[in-house]
């Protein structure tokens, strides 16, 4: 992908604001001291990390250095009148990492070159003619003058799928029983998560011809064609709990649960307990964002909950080994250990009874 537009001092001025952000969080909530206040403003933080993809939040700077190059990929590739082949982007990420919510946030925020998504998962897939819905949406999009963005999940689950997206890929049109459903101008964005696709995607471009064997051999030809029609890039979306150098997704991965905690309990929620915050942070899910959208879908409703979740709010099912192995959150929560060090851990942080404030009052917001 193409680099940002953005340079010089504005982009280290952005840069260093980013970095400010995420240190500010990653002190708040990580740091190993218990804090004694009984409120902590992150707001202007917080907000700084919707800034790049709105509530798909992100406050690691090379992760939205990558999407402000797919923004600016798709952008150009909707003003060059002269390119009509699909455009197609690759997307590696662990399950559970938010791909599809990606897609939900992306054309939200590239309204101005009206981009509008289609999704289906290539898992479902029984046979062609089960593309001609998908297919048929896109269209349907170009009739209104919308940019389709045709997003295309877990396409490496089979990969019989390969040579059936191949001319896809390329002509941006497909044949469907007596129809051919020809797409034109098109983003495609291809979304798998096995780790073979790196090493297959090394291989390649090394520019090497190594010898394969059995049904290997076949399939992964298919996979390097299909490959070599990626003309728009590839974005990876990094592991929420990934931490190397400076960098640091569990940031992230406090952005998101606040963003979560906001939509749930809109429009008034304010503050978040720390205890709350910081158990996610450390903890690790089995399925990523969806482990912790289930985590926050378990806290109970309760209408005096205004414009604060305190940690008696939030009753989960983390008093007891016994309480946790019966509940559905045992799905979605690793333990490096036994289940007690979870348990332990969520009663560790019981007693601190510290607010995190990720919005601002009313009266804040209208000055």
């Amino acid at each position: 992908m193409k680099r940002l537009r953005l340079k010089g001092k504005s982009l280290l001025n952005l840069k260093n604001s980013f970095e400010e952000s995420r240190e500010t969080i990653k002190n708040t909530i990580l740091s190993e001291d218990t804090p004694q206040e009984k409120e902590i403003n992150i707001q202007k933080h917080y907000r700084r990390s919707t800034s790049t993809l709105g509530n798909y939040v992100t406050l690691d700077w090379e992760f939205k250095e990558d999407i402000e190059r797919l923004k600016e990929t798709i952008t150009d590739y909707r003003t060059d009148t002269t390119r009509n082949r699909p455009l197609n982007i690759i997307m590696l990420a662990e399950p559970g990492s938010g791909k599809s919510y990606f897609i939900k946030c992306l054309p939200q925020q590239m309204s101005s070159v009206y981009v509008s998504a289609v999704d289906f998962n290539m898992a479902t897939l029984r046979n062609i003619d089960d593309l001609i819905y998908p297919l048929d949406a896109v269209r349907n999009l170009k009739v209104i003058d919308r940019l389709p963005l045709l997003f295309l999940d877990e396409f490496d689950s089979d990969p019989l799928n390969y040579s059936l997206l191949l001319p896809l890929l390329w002509d941006g049109e497909l044949h469907v029983g007596h129809r051919d459903l020809k797409l034109g101008k098109v983003v495609i964005i291809m979304a798998g998560s096995d780790s073979e696709i790196g090493k297959v995607m090394d291989k390649a471009r090394s520019m090497q011809k190594e010898p394969l064997n059995g049904q290997q051999k076949d399939s992964q030809k298919k996979l390097i064609d299909l490959l070599s029609r990626i003309n728009g890039g590839v974005l990876k979306i990094p592991d929420l709990d990934f931490v190397k150098g400076n960098r640091d997704r569990r940031v992230d991965k406090i952005c998101l649960s606040i963003s979560l905690l906001h939509q749930r309990f809109r429009p008034n929620l304010q503050l978040a307990p720390w205890a709350f915050l910081r158990f996610i942070a450390l903890s690790k899910f089995r399925y990523g964002v969806r482990s912790i959208s289930h985590l926050i879908d378990l806290i109970p409703w309760n209408p005096s909950i205004s414009d604060r979740l305190l940690y008696k709010d939030l009753k989960l099912p983390l008093n007891s080994r016994k309480e946790l192995k019966n509940s559905s959150l045992s799905y979605h929560l690793i333990a490096d250990e036994e289940s007690e060090a979870i348990i332990d851990m969520w009663k560790d942080f019981a007693n601190c009874e510290t607010l995190i404030r990720f919005q601002p009052e009313p009266e804040e917001e209208d000055t």
